[in-house]
């Protein structure tokens, strides 16, 4: 049944449709005496309807001010009605209702301040330590669950949550843990942090979920310690509790990091020069004006020193003790400038070279030139991400990635104003540029995931190509995450030019 404003349910007037998924609908309503409320429409259609029933009665016993209160449930025939607290209104009343969640958030900011993220942390932690205290989980946390009702940061949805251990396999994709994406184990409490691990990520970064860990090119935040530990902690092993979490938060762990995100090499080489810049005059001031044990003296003083004084010593001596650091600190400054360039070079060589031999044993190099016509027209780059075999679909939530349409529509132009023959078109195409060969690694997944069978396990050799062609994509979309990785700590098994700052 197709509802519209004005129409009344569940003794309420609906107002606004603020969202619609394949069971149901959300609308802005009101209630008799005027109070504004949510309404969640969910059409009773068997499994999805009794797990969204199943969800509310588990949930029936929380209450905490940071989980949305649920009002009112009214089931017949074909529907589910049910009732809650509105979020704020992120318009302020100008124009239309939107809803002041999360996403919207992003959607009209960006991204979220360090301090914002932290603030909307502590209402999250504890509302999922109510959830959590009487044995469930969420097993939905994304920006879209995330609301602000009265100003509180509060976590939505309750049609999800089961209890901790005994849940079936669902979510959305990219906040599954891999614990949940490989089926080792059912939901538990560090899913739904891991969950909160990847909201934090979304709300720094203004990215959607699928580009982590990718940051944004140009960015440069200083995210201190606490932000960085919920980044690389949560994300990367189980977190147990809202009190581990909080831990990770406010531990002291030394100086504030400053995370350098990749941006251009001009704009990354600026702002080291002007840090080590401003380090240059700071020390040099110290060296020439704070002898120890003794104020500057006037300027007419100095200028009437003899030379042979003791004063004119030492000075002469402080001097060329700030003339010495000032050249070390120059040369140093040279090398330290110099290492981003080496270091991309680096890393852009090594890639390039494991994906042509790769593409050496799929015999596509040197190839024959029948590719070359494809690899120049063919539609925008693709990965699976929908269900179909589970372990396909783990791989391509795991290394989901994406080039930039601009990116890709210059390189092709570049290749097709190459006078060239096809065969040697098709070679120095897949040898020298990591854009062209990621087209020819997604063309190899297309046709991996098209003989995989649909469901059930794939065979140990057919996966493990898979994975290796999956990863050897992502790369070649993000040439930069090895050696700009902030959410992981470095790695030395990692092969030569790869790098962390």
């Amino acid at each position: 049944m197709a509802y519209k404003a004005g129409d009344r349910l569940c003794g309420c007037t609906l107002k606004q449709k603020c969202g619609q998924g394949a069971y149901g609908e959300v609308w802005l309503a009101e209630d008799p005496v005027g109070a504004r409320l949510a309404l969640k429409i969910i059409r009773v259609s068997g499994r999805y309807s009794e797990r969204e029933l199943a969800g509310l009665r588990y949930y029936k016993d929380c209450n905490h001010p940071n989980l949305l209160k649920i009002r009112h449930v009214e089931i017949d025939d074909d529907r589910i009605c049910c009732t809650m607290d509105a979020a704020d209104d992120l318009n302020h009343g100008r124009g239309e209702y939107l809803p002041d969640t999360l996403a919207n958030r992003l959607r009209k900011s960006g991204r979220l301040e360090s301090g914002e993220i932290t603030a909307l942390l502590e209402g999250l932690l504890a509302g999922l330590e109510e959830l959590h205290r009487h044995g469930l989980v969420h097993r939905d946390i994304k920006p879209d669950n995330i609301l602000w009702v009265s100003g509180r940061p509060t976590l939505a949805d309750a049609g999800l949550i089961a209890p901790e251990g005994k849940g079936s396999f669902v979510g959305t994709p990219g906040f599954m843990s891999p614990k949940l994406l490989s089926g080792k184990g059912s939901a538990d409490a560090s899913d739904d942090f891991y969950a909160l691990g990847k909201v934090v990520y979304c709300a720094l970064t203004g990215l959607p979920v699928g580009e982590y860990p990718s940051i944004p090119e140009n960015m440069t935040i200083s995210a201190g310690g606490g932000l960085n530990r919920v980044l690389r902690e949560s994300c990367s092993r189980p977190v147990s509790s809202a009190a581990e979490f909080r831990k990770l938060l406010t531990e002291e762990g030394g100086a504030p990091r400053v995370v350098v995100m990749p941006g251009n090499n001009n704009s990354r080489e600026k702002r080291l020069f002007l840090l080590l810049t401003a380090l240059i005059f700071v020390c040099a001031g110290i060296a020439v004006f704070l002898i120890p044990g003794k104020t500057k003296p006037p300027a007419r003083y100095v200028d009437e020193l003899p030379p042979d004084s003791k004063e004119a010593v030492e000075l002469d001596k402080t001097l060329q003790a700030a003339q010495k650091q000032i050249g070390e600190f120059q040369r140093q400054l040279a090398r330290t400038l110099a290492l981003p360039r080496k270091t991309e070079e680096l890393h852009l060589n090594d890639l390039r070279s494991r994906i042509a031999t790769v593409l050496r044993e799929e015999h596509l190099l040197p190839g024959d030139g029948t590719l070359c016509e494809k690899l120049l027209t063919y539609g925008e780059l693709w990965l699976p991400t929908s269900p179909g075999n589970p372990e396909i679909f783990s791989l391509g939530v795991r290394y989901t990635s994406a080039l930039s349409p601009k990116e890709l529509t210059e390189r092709r132009k570049y290749w097709r104003g190459k006078n060239l023959p096809a065969k040697e078109l098709q070679k120095a195409m897949l040898e020298t540029d990591r854009v062209m060969q990621a087209a020819a690694l997604d063309l190899l997944i297309r046709e991996a995931v098209a003989k995989a069978p649909p469901h059930g396990p794939l065979p140990p050799r057919e996966k493990s190509r898979l994975e290796q062609l999956f990863r050897l994509r992502h790369e070649a979309a993000h040439p930069h995450f090895y050696r700009f990785e902030f959410l992981q700590e470095p790695d030395t098994s990692r092969p030569t030019g790869d790098r962390t700052l």
